[in-house]
């Protein structure tokens, strides 16, 4: 985590090395007056949980991260895919009771 980096990046890219199918590739680079692949995974938001454990890295200034194991890269998955279903759960509560206040039903 030393040394000049610009900025952490996510990419999605097709993968024409295999030409029978089209693959998609997530990957993440580091940015360093050039743009340099670091590491590749199945989904976006695996890329996007690994980013977010390299940033909580930087900003507790440490000087090595702990990149989070697919085991618990399918657990935080989960638990944001339940926050998701409950916060549209709460919306349409909240879509009912202002409807009911503004409706004078």
């Amino acid at each position: 985590m030393s040394g000049h980096i610009e900025g952490i990046g996510y990419e999605e890219s097709k993968d024409y090395k295999q030409r029978k199918s089209e693959n998609i590739r997530h990957t993440i680079q580091v940015f360093d007056g050039c743009a340099e692949e670091i590491a590749e995974f199945k989904t976006k938001e695996d890329c996007m949980l690994v980013i977010y454990a390299i940033f909580k890295g930087m900003e507790q200034d440490s000087k090595a991260v702990e990149i989070p194991t697919q085991e618990e890269m399918e657990k935080q998955k989960d638990l944001i895919k339940q926050l998701a279903e409950a916060g549209q759960e709460v919306a349409a509560g909240i879509e009912d009771l202002l409807k009911e206040m503004f409706n004078g039903e």
